[in-house]
């Protein structure tokens, strides 16, 4: 009867600290939550940005409800309901990514297949240009100048440090408000929304540029079938009252 008695309280007490979190939306997250916190999954003490020790363990346990749910046990930043994205851009920086948490998230391949992930190598050019200018630094560096280092050096350092960048892409179309939050959700420092499909990127604090210019989301159409989706509806003649909208002009509408 103690036991029981025991286990009660210590779920009464996740539940209390699950539903009292800041942005915590308790509706969805309440009962993943409390069985990730009882089995001891998402025990992360977030304070150090480069202690992800429990990172794996807790995205696994809270499983598809992780974007949602992983500020109510402090994994990730705070969702802002107020905070709106840019209307005029398919591109944005993120404010605190944290780039150990998403290194976690995808140094290997999602069983979920809520994303899939590559890396590729930075290359040097994009360090010296930016959209519009030319010769233009597209990169902020370390101290190293300041102390006599040559800028040949501080840009072969700074390639050293950056080495890769890793993007992830989700797996599901999703609007640009959507995207945001889950590439917040993952640590990114940037992200980049496809208007044809809505197909999200998100992309490591590693990477100069906004990641790659071509969409590879798995279950998203391809710019091939959108064009062929709206060949056919050109064809068809639509009667009364009816509208036809194709999977891309859905997700806008949810913007």
């Amino acid at each position: 009867m103690k036991i029981s008695s025991s286990i009660l309280l210590a779920a009464f007490t996740v539940l209390a600290v699950v539903l009292t979190a800041e942005a915590c939306n308790e509706a969805i997250c309440a009962s993943q939550v409390s069985k990730c916190m009882l089995i001891k999954c998402c025990e992360c003490d977030m304070s150090d940005k480069k202690n992800c020790s429990c990172c794996q363990d807790c995205q696994v346990c809270l499983s598809k409800l992780y974007t949602e749910c992983c500020d109510c046990v402090g994994l990730c930043a705070k969702q802002d309901p107020h905070d709106t994205p840019r209307k005029t851009s398919s591109i944005e920086d993120l404010s605190d990514p944290i780039p150990e948490l998403f290194n976690v998230l995808t140094q290997q391949d999602d069983h979920l297949l809520r994303w899939t992930s590559t890396s590729y190598a930075v290359h040097p050019d994009s360090m010296f240009f930016k959209p519009g200018n030319s010769l233009v630094p597209n990169m902020e560096f370390s101290s190293s100048l300041d102390a006599g280092k040559s800028l040949e050096k501080a840009i072969e350092e700074e390639l050293l440090s950056r080495q890769n960048c890793t993007v992830a892409f989700m797996s599901q179309c999703m609007s640009i408000r959507k995207c945001k939050q889950s590439c917040k959700s993952m640590g990114a420092a940037k992200y980049r929304w496809f208007h044809d499909n809505g197909c999200c990127q998100c992309i490591s604090s590693t990477c100069i540029d906004y990641g790659l210019s071509e969409p590879k989301c798995l279950r998203c159409p391809s710019e091939q079938d959108l064009l062929l989706e709206h060949e056919l509806i050109d064809e068809i003649k639509v009667g009364g009252k009816g509208e036809i909208k194709t999977g891309a002009e859905t997700v806008t509408d949810n913007l």
